[in-house]
């Protein structure tokens, strides 16, 4: 899938009846006659476009509706407001955003006017889904195209951009998810030209076979039952047919990529995607880099309820955990109350982890035995058992 990365264009500030974001006008903004520029994300449309026309003509895009989510927990994205409909030649601020958190881009195309489109509940609703304003009882416009731009994470007085979006998709009028574990190459390496690639088959000069890249297979699991998984998938070939049987609107949904070297080898890396369904339309999952490593979550929950104890002063107060093999990790006084996550940790079988928790004066309170089984680019949580 092709990227595009543009630079962000000058732009200035009118105030929308939406508290979550501004749009912009073709007039630059003096920003040193400014004291601070307020934390917030721009959203220009010339990131995404590629090669869909922006025009009034038939078949172009006239106008499009950005939703920015809270991806710092990636467990459990959450939307904000969404911007009202905005011409295709206008540019969006959003500056209900929080200094250090992640945020995703998401863009949903229209090929009406922006004048015609209001938001489901009026224009400072924040509503992602948009109805003709002249005949709001006729139902919801479905948009015509859609797409994601990369992860970005807020600083303190910036006006931050995302650097590159994926292309821009046509879309159905049902409710799915599209997972493209293709995504998943992106970023897997901090060196620019040692990310991750598909295998091609190729002949050298004398007539010789030659292979080249990484990924040759993709299997992607969905955490709902009710969705089937899709095995084997050829690192070369499109992103297979979206998700629409079982995808209820404003559901959360999860899905493990797993990667191969070898199609019906072992898994040699693995992410994370997760997508929120949106009633009328196909979204994109977004997903982590592909990653050989996994993690491990910790905790004394299970622990305490087996020995019939608590995390309080007069109980236990910290504890120690000893991963031991394969990573031979371990971490001291760890606050009773909180969980510790182990990462990155090489995939295999942990079998014989240790916890030990204290009482204030140090004295041994409680122990406990884990195992766990890691796998690429997965977090795991530990089985824990009460030992003498």
């Amino acid at each position: 899938m092709r990227r595009r990365t543009l630079a962000l264009v000058p732009l200035v500030a009118l105030a929308l009846a939406s508290t979550a974001c501004d749009e912009t006008s073709d007039t630059d903004i003096d920003l040193d006659a400014t004291t601070t520029v307020p934390t917030s994300i721009v959203v220009d449309p010339s990131l995404f476009l590629g090669d869909v026309p922006c025009s009034a003509a038939s078949g172009a895009m006239q106008s499009y509706v950005a939703t920015v989510l809270d991806v710092t927990d990636v467990s459990a994205p959450f939307p904000l407001p969404s911007s009202p409909p905005i011409t295709c030649t206008a540019s969006v601020i959003f500056r209900q955003i929080l200094v250090g958190h992640a945020y995703r881009v998401q863009i949903d195309g229209y090929d009406v006017p922006a004048a015609e489109l209001t938001p489901i509940g009026g224009s400072s609703s924040g509503s992602r889904s948009m109805v003709r304003r002249a005949a709001p009882a006729a139902g919801t416009v479905a948009p015509v195209w859609s797409t994601f731009c990369e992860d970005l994470t807020a600083q303190k007085n910036v006006r931050s951009t995302p650097k590159t979006c994926e292309e821009l998709a046509p879309l159905s009028t049902e409710t799915g998810v599209l997972v493209n574990p293709r995504a998943t190459l992106a970023g897997t390496s901090a060196i620019p030209g040692l990310e991750l690639t598909c295998t091609q088959a190729s002949l050298d000069p004398l007539g010789n076979p030659v292979i080249t890249g990484d990924v040759a297979s993709f299997d992607v699991r969905p955490t709902d039952p009710a969705l089937a998984p899709l095995v084997n998938l050829p690192c070369t070939s499109p992103a297979p047919a979206p998700y629409t049987q079982n995808i209820k609107p404003g559901q959360s949904y999860g899905f493990r990529v797993e990667a191969r070297a070898v199609a019906g080898g072992p898994v040699t890396w693995g992410a994370s995607c997760t997508a929120l369904a949106v009633e009328g339309l196909v979204v994109h999952a977004l997903c982590d880099p592909l990653s050989k490593d996994g993690a491990l979550d910790l905790s004394l929950a299970d622990v305490f309820a087996a020995a019939g104890t608590s995390c309080a002063k007069e109980n236990v107060v910290t504890y120690d955990a000893v991963l031991g093999a394969p990573g031979d990790l371990e971490a001291d006084a760890i606050d009773c109350s909180k969980p510790i996550r182990f990462t990155p940790i090489a995939p295999g079988a942990y079998a014989d982890i240790k916890l030990v928790g204290r009482d204030a004066a140090g004295a041994v309170a409680v122990t406990a035995t884990c195992t766990a089984e890691i796998a690429p680019g997965a977090v795991s949580t530990a089985t824990c058992t009460l030992t003498p």
